[in-house]
């Protein structure tokens, strides 16, 4: 079945149908084709080893990007968890089409949308796991810097039960090869300390410290707002009972949303239209990429992206983990920032499943050169299962 056949079943069609997953041969052209934070997700040292600094996302923040760390990759849906093998530099790359064999972004998010209706929708947790990247400009602004990191994020359905996030650093280093050159004439530091005061750079936090190697896993028991909350949605966490209350229609579940982001607008962006459609998108990029809604709720979002105009096909483009997919996007130009940035998301319509989203910006550095600073989340897993979570031995 082809992206057009897909894209023409109406969600009514599907009614009574029972689960579906990944074929076998699905999953071995992925995982044949294959090469987190997610907010919170990657460390610093700002003032010791276990003290853990949130990065600040590119200027110009994508709402989806906000809470990338309730983002869901799925168990029930792809065969094996895949990792980057070493010295890779994820990057989202295009992948060469033939005429007439790239498909609309409409036709695209539907064919999505008619594969997330038939996704398995039961299990004790709700489970997470991606590798996520975010690029820095070095402290001198003469090279781009990439961290990277994983987490693997487990939330227990139970009521009362406990959730976790397994994290890990996975170190940074310069990304290009014409940034390790310039990282060389600049000593070779193993170590970046940057400002208090961060204006013109991107991807770090004010008095920063980060470190190029690699850290042990970490688990951390959610505590507190997380408790019983099954992800974020509007950059707001939502509990369990809430989510189940989310409508599947699509005008029903567009209407809900917007009252959502009504409720959060703050100053005059509630009456900026430009800011509303992209409130709208990024909150239905909250659900594809990882709230546990119903599959029907999750169709419905995926329907919802499918009728904004500025959602552009990219055509086939490699994840930053290698893995083959539709790439859909779009370009913010922010209010108060000297670059726009673009957004592009990956996704497989034939699965429904999320394989990444990024945003890239233009950055300025030393000597006139310009640069591309990325920040991305690649998803590993994604949905329900029944298994434990795997703790390392390093836990609160």
């Amino acid at each position: 079945m082809n992206l057009n056949d897909l894209a023409r079943v109406h969600d009514d069609e599907l009614d009574g149908e029972p689960a579906g997953q990944v074929s076998g041969a699905v999953a071995q052209a992925l995982l044949a084709s294959i090469t987190s934070e997610p907010s919170g997700s990657m460390t610093s040292e700002p003032s010791g080893r276990n003290e853990k600094s949130r990065i600040k996302r590119l200027r110009g923040p994508v709402p989806w990007l906000a809470s990338a760390a309730t983002l869901a990759a799925a168990v029930a849906l792809v065969a094996a968890l895949v990792t980057v093998p070493d010295g890779q530099e994820p990057a989202p790359s295009p992948v060469a089409t033939s005429p007439g064999e790239q498909g609309s972004a409409r036709h695209i998010l539907l064919a999505a949308a008619t594969a997330a209706a038939k996704s398995p929708a039961s299990g004790s947790y709700w489970r997470t796991t991606t590798i996520s990247g975010m690029d820095a400009v070095s402290p001198d602004h003469g090279y781009v810097i990439r961290r990277t990191g994983s987490k693997d994020e487990w939330l227990a359905r139970r009521h009362g039960g406990q959730s976790w996030w397994i994290d890990q650093y996975l170190g940074a280093k310069p990304l290009t090869r014409q940034d390790q050159e310039a990282w060389r004439k600049a000593g070779s530091p193993t170590r970046w300390t940057f400002p208090v005061d961060t204006t013109g750079y991107v991807g770090v936090n004010s008095g920063e410290v980060v470190r190029a190697g690699a850290e042990e896993k970490r688990a951390t028991r959610l505590r507190g707002k997380w408790k019983n909350s099954g992800g974020s949605l509007v950059k707001e966490l939502i509990g369990w009972e809430e989510i189940r209350r989310i409508p599947s229609g699509d005008r029903e579940l567009r209407a809900y949303l917007e009252r959502r982001i009504t409720a959060e607008a703050k100053g005059d962006y509630g009456q900026d239209p430009q800011w509303r459609e992209s409130a709208l998108s990024g909150a239905c990029m909250e659900i594809v990429f990882g709230l546990p809604v119903s599959p029907a709720v999750r169709a419905s979002a995926y329907r919802i992206l499918a009728g904004m105009p500025r959602m552009k096909s990219l055509g086939r483009m490699k994840d930053p983990l290698g893995r083959v997919g539709e790439a859909i996007g779009y370009q913010v130009d922010p209010r108060h920032e000297e670059a726009p940035y673009n957004v592009v998301q990956i996704i497989d319509p034939l699965t429904g499943l999320p394989l990444a989203q990024s945003s890239t910006t233009t950055v300025k550095l030393t000597g006139g050169r310009t640069a591309k600073a990325t920040s991305f989340v690649a998803y590993q897993w994604m949905g329900w299962t029944d298994e434990e979570p795997p703790l390392p031995p390093e836990r609160d």
